[in-house]
């Protein structure tokens, strides 16, 4: 299952504060955040908070700088997301990473929970569909899975890797006619998607296409992945 972190910067950071004492120290902690100095966001956003304890905006965003710092425990994210939620409970942003945190600290479950909960808040959250099924791929409840990436590609049809894991879902529960048309429609929106390549060119070679699988196999290679060299000499020789 290929994993993907949805980057900081597609989440959207929250940029209003209630105080205008703390501000001044909240936008400091923005400007960091986005510049990828998470340890300066984070004291940044701890005076803000200080000033302003009442600011979810601010937990939430040393939330993001937490679980995004070398070093810090995803425990610790969780803290600040717990928080902002406790301030604000519609935060649809904040549940959302909180399940990331826990997806991270392998408490699939939970991370389950809180995408659920983001979902209910904001029923076009896409990212929190994609990151559920992920969550449900790794629980290997791989129909739940191929509902949520349905969801998430019928709110964002440009989604590859939505294509590529509703795919390994499939091809999970051996339906690779039905995998192989999910790896061809992410390769038609990212024809430089390697993985893609790869897992296709075995689901075909699980129907008995093999010259077929080993060509995207190959292609696979002329990609750059390492990967596919292993499975070629596996297939293909």
């Amino acid at each position: 299952m290929k994993k993907t972190i949805v980057l900081l910067f597609a989440l959207g950071i929250a940029f209003i504060s209630s105080s205008q004492t703390s501000n001044e120290h909240f936008e400091k902690g923005n400007s960091k955040l986005n510049s990828q100095d998470y340890n300066g966001a984070i004291l940044d956003f701890t005076k803000a908070i200080e000033m302003n304890p009442k600011d979810a905006d601010a937990f939430y965003n040393r939330g993001l700088a937490k679980f995004y710092s070398i070093g810090l425990d995803n425990n610790d994210a969780i803290l600040d997301f717990n928080k902002a939620i406790e301030i604000n409970p519609k935060y649809d942003k904040a549940f959302y990473n909180r399940g990331l945190a826990k997806y991270y600290l392998w408490d699939i479950s939970g991370a389950i929970l809180d995408y659920t909960k983001a979902i209910e808040i904001n029923p076009k959250y896409d990212k929190a569909f994609y990151n559920r099924g992920n969550a449900k791929l790794n629980s290997q409840d791989y129909n739940g899975a191929i509902l949520d990436f349905t969801k998430a590609i019928e709110i964002n049809p440009k989604d590859a890797d939505a294509f590529y894991n509703r795919g390994v879902a499939k091809a999970r529960l051996k339906d690779f006619n039905g995998a192989i048309l999910d790896y061809t429609k992410a390769i038609e929106i990212n024809p430089q998607y390697a993985d893609a390549f790869i897992k296709r060119g075995i689901a075909k070679i699980n129907i008995n296409q093999n010259d077929d699988g080993c060509k995207d196999l190959g292609k696979a290679i002329e990609l750059g992945s390492v990967l596919a060299r292993v499975d070629f000499k596996t297939y293909c020789n």
